[in-house]
């Protein structure tokens, strides 16, 4: 999803911002929508809007609070508005002249909600386009800021790379990351964050462009423990899932516990030790299959399954690589086929980038991300 900003030289605070007295709620979430392309022009914002107003008039909106960044595609400016059941509250609106993808706007809106909305806790949806680990996004230090592929984020085409996201995150005392976008539940992803926030939740595959049911997970989201996440998950998958048109049931998701991660990444890289590339070929789920057939981001747990298998690497390494992945992952689902073409032969709940040749590891700055490292570098490419 994105978001589109409108030129307004200067932001305004309204008197209701951030010297407006609040008590402490239980969480207070946050929700970033960056709807400046083609998911505002066609209307999904609107739409997950309004069913975000549906739970509230459903009662939903419970010891806690909702806030919502929203850069629309209409041009406007973007605003920071809480959404409460006595109707909208306006709590700031921003200049145009800093895009929302940039750290130092997402770094602003951070703590203009923590100021307005003091809370026990934190939670963070991240609404937008999404694909994944890719550190093709905005280099933030490049003065020209220009303007690079995908990773989180498409405001009026510019992206940002999830190590830029990780360190916008870091010790700002948000508990989850919920990515109503595609391709953001990799396990590169969920490593980068892992110092970040406590749990991730996406989805492994692309995510149907009506994303998650705000009427059916707001409560959840306000809840935010790991059996509430979990949930949430569940639900989203549950409404594709249950879709009678084959083309329309199709969606995957992953609930991950960051803490889990650096025993995951040592149990993967005593496989990785032992299966040097060339790899052999392996027969694993492809998730980027509506674009591409190159077996680029295919599921993880499959992945390394198969290379042990092929490589007859020794049980026990096995074992460890298994429960590993089973305490890291707490929730994982998915429909049989993608796009009611591609089969899901089985999912562990996260994606990984995989190749066949040591050329392949340098590619849109992946070497620059913790997990390729901490992991593959060091213990697969050679």
């Amino acid at each position: 999803m994105t978001c589109c900003a409108v030129a307004c030289a200067m932001t305004a605070c309204h008197d209701d911002g951030p010297d407006r007295p609040v008590d402490k709620d239980s969480r207070t979430v946050l929700v970033y929508i960056v709807a400046t392309n083609n998911l505002g022009s066609s209307g999904y914002d609107a739409a997950d809007i309004a069913e975000m107003k549906q739970a509230i008039r459903n009662g939903d909106l419970s010891n806690g609070r909702w806030i919502v960044y929203h850069a629309s595609v209409d041009g406007s400016a973007p605003t920071l508005t809480e959404f409460t059941a006595d109707g909208d509250k306006i709590l700031k609106t921003y200049s145009t002249d800093v895009s929302s993808v940039a750290t130092s706007r997402m770094s602003e809106v951070i703590d203009d909600m923590k100021s307005m909305s003091p809370s026990d806790k934190y939670g963070l949806v991240l609404w937008s386009h999404g694909s994944g680990w890719q550190q093709d996004g905005i280099d933030e230090d490049d003065a020209s800021d220009k303007i690079r592929p995908l990773s989180y984020g498409s405001d009026f085409g510019k992206k940002m790379n999830v190590t830029t996201l990780a360190s916008v995150l870091n010790g700002r005392g948000i508990d989850y990351v919920y990515f109503d976008c595609c391709y953001m539940s990799t396990v590169e992803v969920a490593y980068e964050l892992r110092h970040a926030v406590k749990y991730v939740v996406g989805s492994p595959s692309e995510l149907p462009t009506d994303g998650t049911r705000y009427d059916l997970n707001m409560r959840y989201m306000l809840d935010g423990s790991e059996s509430a996440l979990i949930t949430a998950a569940t639900n989203t998958f549950n409404h594709y899932n249950s879709q009678t048109a084959a083309a329309d049931r199709t969606c995957t998701m992953g609930v991950i516990r960051t803490d889990r991660l650096d025993e995951l990444a040592a149990a993967t890289a005593a496989v990785y030790d032992l299966t040097p590339l060339p790899h052999p070929g392996v027969n694993v789920t492809n998730y980027r299959s509506r674009y591409s057939r190159q077996g680029k981001s295919i599921d993880f747990g499959e992945y390394v399954s198969s290379l042990a298998s092929a490589q007859g690497i020794d049980a026990a390494i096995v074992s460890r690589f298994d429960k590993a992945l089973d305490a890291a992952v707490l929730y994982k689902a998915a429909t049989e086929k993608i796009w009611d073409e591609y089969p899901v032969y089985s999912t562990s709940g996260l994606a990984t980038y995989v190749f066949n040749n040591p050329d392949d590891f340098d590619v849109n700055g992946y070497p620059e991300l913790q997990w390729a490292a901490d992991v593959v570098g060091p213990h697969h490419v050679r």
